[in-house]
């Protein structure tokens, strides 16, 4: 009570100074000019100042009383905070101390039970003030920085419902403003439109709209001006967070154009077509869904094509070759494995499996002139692991990491690889 009734002598004390100054209306009004951008900063003693200036002149002003309203709330939270970081960090060293000296701790540690719940307390607080502010902010119709306030809330907590509904409401404002031809700048008009896509979760088109305020400001203006405008349009730091949703959207749609490239080559029976589109999706994303379901049907379809057309003698001499050479190479034969899987290849040159390892082979090779070999392994063991060759993607990964011991991404799969061998042979 002490220091809360201090702290309200001080703003009186402010208040009655400067009510001893005589101001003239022009002065008032940029008095509240001023007061606005000082808030907006959070330039909370500043602020004040600027607001009482305006009371002395319009006492009956609502919109400087509910500033000054707030900047006492925000002036009042921030002494708490730094209170009670300051006691947490008394309480914590007290609470070492005790157990060092092997004494009963529990009061301490319950104080600091106490303290956390009040910060939270403190935080739901600090939203509703936000969430004030916001409605002031849009009443006065700064919509920019009503909507900057409100997606500070909902960054912290997406289900408060408080800011959930206010950015209901700026988006019907928005929305007007858009609509109804409001006197605004270019600027800021794509900057509504930004705001107004981005509530919307249309992270693309809210990104078009704020590149279009850099198109504008850029070739004009210096990089401090640039800068100072864009802050003042509020959208900077929702522009970086709609770039890493528009990114990661496109790399979704990426992958599923890849499966779906793929699926359309497996149901008009180009197997050996659809099973290279699957590895190259299996490369960029190992564990995407179904992928290894279809590369296995793929391998098997494209394996039945080939039995057709080279017969089953054939097809049992190529598979002997294969695993041949494949035994040799797991030896580190290069030379016997490489001459295993070429004559695989004169008996039917289309064979991918032989192709795949034979590259392998030469790469392996000449890996003391070719620094990508490595990297061929990695992939080759993602391509056996989407397919359910988890022996065979752990020979690739022990090769890559041999290759490269500080492979990350490498030890990485051969680590994961190791612990589903373990698991899958501990089942029961």
């Amino acid at each position: 009570m002490i220091k809360r009734s201090s702290h309200l002598f001080f703003l009186l004390s402010g208040l009655f100074l400067i009510m001893g100054r005589p101001a003239t209306a022009s002065q008032n009004t940029s008095s509240y000019q001023d007061g606005v951008a000082a808030f907006e900063q959070r330039r909370w003693t500043e602020a004040m100042e600027k607001f009482l200036e305006v009371l002395k002149k319009d006492p009956q002003n609502p919109k400087a009383h509910a500033y000054v309203n707030l900047i006492a709330r925000q002036i009042e939270m921030h002494r708490r905070s730094t209170v009670k970081e300051k006691r947490l960090a008394l309480l914590a060293n007290a609470s070492q101390r005790l157990e060092e000296n092997r004494r009963d701790s529990a009061p301490i540690t319950n104080a600091i039970l106490d303290t956390t719940q009040a910060e939270e307390r403190s935080r739901e607080e600090r939203w509703r003030s936000l969430c004030e502010q916001a409605r002031l902010e849009r009443d006065l119709g700064h919509l920019l920085s009503a909507n900057d306030l409100i997606l500070r809330v909902l960054s912290e907590n997406p289900s408060h419902i408080e800011s959930q509904r206010e950015l209901s409401e700026l988006q019907s404002r928005l929305r007007t403003a858009l609509d109804h031809g409001a006197t605004l700048s270019i600027e800021e008009r794509y900057s509504y439109e930004g705001f107004y896509a981005f509530g919307q979760a249309d992270y693309p088109a809210a990104l078009t709209a704020w590149q279009k305020v850099h198109a504008l400001l850029e070739p004009s203006h210096a990089v401090g001006e640039v800068v100072q405008h864009l802050r003042a349009l509020h959208f900077l730091t929702y522009e970086k967070i709609a770039r890493a949703h528009a990114d990661e959207e496109k790399r979704v749609n990426d992958l599923r154009a890849l499966f779906q490239r793929g699926l359309a080559l497996y149901d008009q029976h180009h197997f050996v077509e659809a099973l290279d589109v699957f590895r190259q999706l299996a490369i960029r994303d190992p564990e995407y869904p179904q992928l290894g379901t279809y590369i296995v049907q793929a391998e098997a379809a494209a394996e039945k094509d080939r039995a057709r057309r080279l017969g089953e003698e054939k097809h049992q001499q190529i598979a002997q070759l294969i695993q041949k050479g494949s035994g040799s190479l797991a030896h580190e034969q290069y030379r016997q494995a490489r001459d295993s899987f070429r004559e695989a290849l004169t008996i039917d040159p289309s064979h991918s499996q032989a192709r795949t390892y034979l590259a392998m082979v030469e790469t392996e090779m000449q890996r003391r002139q070719d620094p990508k070999a490595a990297q061929l392994h990695y992939e080759a063991g993602l391509i056996a692991y989407a397919s359910g060759r988890l022996d065979e993607a752990l020979r690739e990964w022990r090769v890559a990491t041999r290759l490269n011991p500080n492979y990350e991404k490498a030890l990485n799969a051969l680590a994961k690889a190791q612990r589903e061998l373990a698991f899958s042979r501990n089942a029961p």
